[in-house]
């Protein structure tokens, strides 16, 4: 009887041996894993603070300290997207003169930073280590010098990350898990993790965070222990039978604390996959249509450049030509006094050679003006010459492409705020949209009419506006060649509201197109 107590007593010890050694090796597993996770989770850490020191939130902070301007709630928002706790600026005697908080009631946790903190930030070396911080509670500190573009050091910026944040996936675990530092200070430990009181066995596995993966002031640490019981050899057979459904309900515990960790990594990481996947396909879309947009401004950038080329070229002929006209007109003068009296038909063709050399100035100079860059302030104008001086400018292709041009001076000269130049550049822009829109076989019409305001209509008989909703928007055009660079009426209508007035696009039901300037009547000028 002695020896089956005895064989039963021995069993039992094995039994509960190796379920023991097989227990402390799934805790060794376990803690080695935690500790690659903390690893990495601090890791990133190290990462964020390095790229928030050349970030522009944190350079606009320092330049708002130094008398600049930036957005106060800058940094708040820079700390949400990052997921820390807090950020902070300090500028270079180590005051925090910024700061980002997750919660705004965490504002007594500006404070200035500490001496030997100081010290390592202006030695250029990041500062990792392990802080309790009231209100926030324990949080693990980097911080990083910032510099400008010549090297110099303008503060230091520090990014704080909770460890409650960390725990989250740790409260999952069973209640033997504890992580602190090395010197004995707990950064987290599951409420349930304590000595028994009856003093049964104890075994603690401890996997340290080791400094090939991170140098930090206080290394953490991560304990994970069980509870044994001790074995009488007279309960051998109901101690073994308890130990053995204890020991496998912790392995399932922990089995499961495993798989819903990575369960729960899982899901995190799939949807940080999809939110990424569709920035990157807004990014790519966007970069597309800017793509797009750059390309059409290259092009509308090189047809501007052909033409400020031949505003060079019109402006330097006007006055080549000038010089030799001016001298003709001279000669005819001469000739005609020295030849005295002339027969008729001379006298007449003489007079005309005159008219012509007068008209060809008269052109010349009207070109010049438009030509000419106006800085000058609006002031009361005739608004008939201005009007005159472009259909001057463009009577040859009214004539060459046989269109009719309506032009009647009121009884009262239109008076209204606006400088002559520009107005001129405005009616040359509308008459050569009309000229562009009108038919080219003598039906085509243009009336320009003067209203009480002060205001100028100019109306055409073509197809009118086909979406006069986007006529105004710049680089937008209808012109079926497409030769257009879609900013003449974006253009007048600045123009326009520069003088104080405004520019008005109709499409009539009769048909056609009309263009209302409306200019202010005021005496004064307009800056």
């Amino acid at each position: 009887m002695l020896a089956c107590a005895v064989i039963v007593g021995m069993s039992t010890v094995a039994a509960g041996y190796f379920g023991l050694s097989r227990e402390r090796a799934d805790l060794i597993k376990e803690a080695a894993r935690l500790e690659s996770q903390l690893s990495d989770v601090l890791s990133q850490n190290l990462r964020v603070a390095s790229l928030l020191s050349g970030h522009r939130e944190v350079h606009a902070a320092l330049a708002a300290h130094d008398g600049g301007s930036s957005d106060p709630d800058a940094l708040g928002r820079l700390t949400i997207e990052t997921a820390r706790a807090a950020i902070l600026v300090a500028d270079r005697n180590g005051q925090v003169i910024a700061a980002g908080l997750r919660d705004p009631e965490d504002a007594q946790f500006m404070t200035a930073l500490p001496e030997t903190l100081r010290q390592t930030l202006r030695g250029s070396a990041l500062s990792r280590r392990f802080i309790t911080a009231d209100p926030i509670g324990w949080v693990f500190e980097v911080g990083k010098p910032v510099f400008g573009p010549g090297r110099e050091r303008l503060g230091f910026v520090l990014s704080y990350q909770s460890i409650d944040d960390l725990a989250q996936t740790w409260r999952a675990l069973p209640d033997n898990l504890i992580v602190a530092t090395t010197d004995g200070k707990t950064l987290f430990a599951h409420r349930h993790f304590a000595k028994p009181d009856w003093g049964l066995l104890r075994e603690t596995v401890t996997s340290q965070v080791h400094a090939t993966r991170l140098s930090l002031q206080r290394n953490p640490r991560v304990l994970l222990g069980y509870s044994g019981v001790g074995f009488l050899l007279g309960l051998a057979i109901y101690l073994s039978v308890f130990f053995a459904l204890l020991s496998a309900t912790r392995r399932r515990a922990l089995a499961q604390a495993r798989i819903d960790a990575l369960a729960e990594d899982a899901a995190m990481l799939e949807a940080r996959v999809k939110e990424r996947t569709q920035d990157l396909r807004d990014e790519i879309q966007q970069h597309k249509h800017t793509e797009q947009a750059l390309k059409e401004s290259q092009s509308q950038l090189i047809q501007t450049a052909k033409l400020k080329v031949l505003n060079d070229m019109a402006t330097g002929l006007s006055h080549e030509l000038s010089q030799p006209l001016f001298a003709l007109e001279a000669s005819l003068d001469t000739l005609g006094y020295q030849l005295g009296t002339l027969p008729t038909e001379a006298s007449t063709l003489l007079e005309k050679s005159r008219a012509v050399c007068r008209r060809m100035g008269q052109i010349l100079n009207n070109l010049k003006s438009f030509a000419r860059k106006d800085d000058a302030p609006p002031v009361l104008t005739d608004l008939s010459k201005p009007v005159a001086a472009a259909i001057d400018i463009l009577d040859y292709e009214a004539r060459r492409s046989q269109i009719i041009v309506k032009h009647q001076l009121p009884d009262d000269l239109p008076i209204g705020v606006a400088t002559s130049p520009r107005l001129q550049q405005i009616i040359v822009n509308l008459l050569a949209n009309s000229f562009d829109a009108v038919a080219k076989d003598g039906t085509g019409a243009v009336v320009i009419e003067y209203l009480t305001g002060p205001q100028i209509r100019i109306s055409d008989n073509g197809p009118g506006f086909s979406n006069i909703n986007t006529a105004l928007t710049p680089f937008v055009t209808t012109k079926a060649d497409r030769n257009g660079l879609g900013l003449g009426l974006s253009i007048s209508a600045e123009i326009m509201q520069s003088f104080g007035g405004a520019l008005d696009l109709a499409s009539p039901p009769e048909g056609g197109a009309s263009v209302t300037l409306t200019f202010d009547p005021g005496g004064e000028a307009r800056q």
